[in-house]
């Protein structure tokens, strides 16, 4: 049932996001490429807020992106779970669990996704940037390679767990962010009265606690780093990141679970549609 439930959520869902990265993918190319443009390689006194306005279409494509996908996955949570539409999604034969893990699933699967677009947006960006606008005899090949050279030195020494930490990182970061959402709507209910501020004062509240947390964790972390190591100029920038986004990674993972059974509780025992 729950894999039925999943393959109706998709279809119910992926046309707005997949327009919205769509968006975000087409305004980075169109921006990358404004750059093969020969107006950049003349005097014209406007070429710096030309270079600006480029570089906010960038910007706000990827943010209106990933914002509108989350602001459309809220909503929607909101309307098929609290709202008039609540009668019709609570009367079918599944169980809150059931339901609750077809909204996460598919709401953390497009959080991902759009997260990626995002980092397809940018590489985008910056191979036709350099494409265009790199010095004769200079390739994006050349400097990529001399990138993995740079990473070889001992300073960065640990890149490559790092980056195993930022793919977990991605995928944990998605499904806490889409519980945070989903908690916070459902702890929001309570207040009967007003009920989307207390959505809101809830995501709001949850929010500023990850941080408390995440920077009570951080502060000891670094410091103790800074006074245990012997030989802080040899120290790899890395032996710094990876504890801290493992530590960030765990804070988070903990905090979405505890978000999940509460919901789950939440919409077992304490559902009230409006």
């Amino acid at each position: 049932m729950l894999g039925k439930l999943l393959k109706h959520e998709w279809k119910a869902t992926w046309k707005v996001p997949t327009l919205l990265i769509g968006l975000n993918l087409f305004c980075s190319l169109a921006a990358g490429a404004s750059f093969a443009l020969p107006i950049w390689e003349s005097d014209w006194v406007g070429l710096p807020i030309s270079a600006v306005m480029v570089m906010m279409l960038f910007y706000f494509a990827m943010i209106g992106s990933s914002l509108g996908i989350t602001i459309y996955m809220a909503v929607r949570y909101y309307k098929n779970m609290y709202t008039d539409e609540g009668y019709l999604t609570h009367t079918l034969p599944v169980s809150a669990r059931q339901l609750l893990l077809t909204k996460v699933i598919n709401m953390s699967a497009w959080s991902l996704i759009g997260v990626v677009s995002i980092l397809v947006g940018i590489t985008a960006f910056i191979a036709m940037l350099f494409l265009f606008l790199a010095p004769d005899g200079v390739s994006l090949g050349e400097i990529f390679t001399e990138l993995l050279m740079a990473l070889d030195e001992p300073e960065f020494a640990g890149w490559q767990f790092f980056m195993l930490i930022m793919i977990l990182f991605f995928f944990i970061s998605a499904f806490s962010g889409t519980m945070m959402i989903v908690g916070a709507i459902n702890i929001g209910q309570l207040v009967r009265k007003h009920r989307i501020l207390g959505s809101v004062g809830a995501y709001f509240a949850i929010y500023t606690a990850v941080q408390i947390i995440s920077t009570i964790i951080m502060f000891p972390m670094m410091f103790g780093m800074a006074f245990t190591m012997e030989n802080v100029d040899e120290m790899s920038v890395f032996d710094i990141y990876n504890p801290l986004y493992g530590s960030i990674m765990v804070v988070f993972l903990v905090v979405a679970v505890a978000l999940y059974f509460v919901s789950e509780y939440l919409l077992r025992k304490k559902l009230e549609l409006e």
